[in-house]
């Protein structure tokens, strides 16, 4: 592991746990409102990183998204967030990392509930 990826992950305060899930998010892109299908590729209590196709969301834009946790009992969560970064994983293929704001304490503890259920990354 390179130094500067040792970095990151002690910085990080909450645990987080691979997942695929479908989401839906809204956000303002170039002056209007937007809403995009894609999926989320990791979780932990403080945020997501999602996967997009063609561009990233702007650093900083507010993002609204719900999704419905695998598994037997998926229940449906909805979150509000800011984009954190974002840059390319391939070609015409992007990451974003959400950090959740004022997140619902029922879609806290789902989060929760899900990622105790998860092999940790």
């Amino acid at each position: 592991m390179t130094k500067e990826l040792g970095e990151l992950k002690d910085r990080r305060k909450f645990i987080r746990v691979s997942i695929y899930a479908i989401t839906r998010y809204f956000c303002l892109l170039r002056g209007r409102e937007v809403e995009v299908q894609t999926r989320i590729s990791d979780i932990s209590e403080g945020g997501a990183q999602i996967v997009n196709f063609m561009e990233g969301i702007p650093t900083g834009t507010p993002v609204k998204m719900s999704f419905v946790t695998p598994g037997e009992q998926g229940l449906l969560v909805s979150v509000e967030g800011i984009a954190r970064h974002t840059g390319a994983l391939d070609q015409d293929l992007f990451r974003t990392g959400i950090e959740f704001r004022n997140i619902k304490e029922k879609d806290l503890l789902t989060i929760r509930r899900y990622i105790a259920s998860c092999p940790k990354k």
